[in-house]
């Protein structure tokens, strides 16, 4: 059976959900199943892929328009592949191939308050609409087991929620050859100059989420800031010039800083190694940082929503609405109070332990053998 791979997250957004979800379902695949992974430029150094097949495609909104609407269907059909397998919330109008649909986004379907990246360009409306007409024609929808129906055309299939093994190592526990420790990424994690203790964002970018992250934030820098500064990774080029205009306002040299070089690799070790993990937005149903950060048995504080209250339980701070002080005093909460970050410690690492381990890949085989039936 040959399955075509859309790889445009992995070259543009490697941190995103959507790419953790692809590396994922390549990493899971049974053998019954050939993979063909389309990329829009050379695959980037971390990526251990031979044989990706490879359309040059500017990363503009309209070079995306043509991936998605042009490309993919060509490739599909000129590769003789039986299905397409998404992660991101747009699909072929016309000629579309038969198309499984695993939706990775921050806030899964439909797209929820605080969403990533948000543009107002005419071809990124574009797009969206074409996209959402593109979805209409989705033969299946794969869904995370342990959340509630979505909204989605399209006949759902229900599969045990996955993650990279990584995650759910205590690297404090490994032995203490430094070369194995760094050996986890393509390059030293040493060569990053972390901070002794740090609390990680992994979230959205887009003004709208970062200026709400400065704004709780500048409820707790004063408090821990110095001792604990946030560290954001996984942001767009446009989204570090934001943030640099809030360091300023806020005045938060010390406290809020942006960690680039950070690959798919790196990651996991990175989680491990922080004192809690920041989410003030709506989750991701497959591999976003609410999953991430409770595989990893970190103190998580995030905003009290559906999908995160359907994820994470007891085993998260979770803060209602858009209050900006609540969010601040709940990072002090979990960083001066030692008790309630062990409390969340261990009830995220009794919630995620069926992630581990499961047959992820072999039903998601049979979802394949079911939609081609369908076609």
């Amino acid at each position: 059976m040959r399955i075509l791979y859309d790889g445009w997250s992995l070259v543009h957004a490697p941190l995103s959900p959507q790419s953790l979800h692809m590396l994922t379902i390549l990493e899971n695949l049974p053998g019954e199943v050939q993979q063909i992974l389309a990329l829009p430029e050379a695959s980037p150094a971390w990526l251990d892929f031979p044989g990706a097949v490879i359309v040059p495609v500017p990363g503009t909104p309209w070079g995306r328009l043509r991936w998605e609407q042009f490309h993919l269907p060509s490739l599909a059909r000129d590769l003789n592949a039986d299905l397409l397998h998404l992660v991101a919330p747009t699909a072929p109008v016309f000629r579309n191939p038969g198309t499984v649909f695993s939706p990775a986004g921050i806030g899964g379907w439909p797209a929820g308050q605080h969403v990533s990246g948000t543009s107002h360009h005419f071809l990124d409306r574009m797009r969206s609409s074409m996209g959402l007409g593109g979805l209409e024609r989705v033969t299946r929808v794969v869904w995370p087991h342990d959340l509630p129906a979505p909204g989605f055309p399209g006949s759902l299939e229900y599969l045990p929620p996955i993650l990279p093994q990584e995650f759910f190592q205590d690297y404090h526990q490994l032995a203490e050859d430094t070369k194995q420790l760094d050996a986890m990424g393509s390059s030293s994690i040493g060569d990053l100059q972390l901070p002794v203790e740090f609390i990680l964002y992994h979230g959205p970018g887009g003004r709208p989420n970062l200026e709400f992250l400065a704004q709780a934030w500048n409820w707790a820098a004063a408090a821990i800031g110095e001792n604990f500064p946030l560290l954001l990774v996984g942001l767009q080029d446009q989204d570090r010039q934001v943030v640099s205009e809030l360091v300023e306002r806020f005045d938060f040299a010390e406290s809020l800083l942006i960690l680039p070089g950070v690959t798919p690799v790196m990651l996991p070790r990175l989680y491990q190694l922080s004192a809690a993990v920041f989410h003030p937005a709506q989750a991701s149903p497959w591999c976003g940082s609410v999953r991430l950060a409770l595989a990893s048995g970190k103190p998580l504080v995030a905003v009290e929503e559906n999908l995160t209250n359907a994820i994470a339980g007891p085993a998260a701070y979770l803060v209602r609405g858009d209050d900006a002080r609540a969010f601040g005093a709940a990072l002090v909460t979990v960083i001066v109070e030692q008790e309630i970050a062990d409390s969340l410690s261990a009830a995220a690492k009794q919630r995620s332990r069926d992630w581990a381990i499961n047959d992820f890949g072999q039903q998601l085989l049979g979802v394949y053998l079911s939609a081609c039936e369908m076609r």
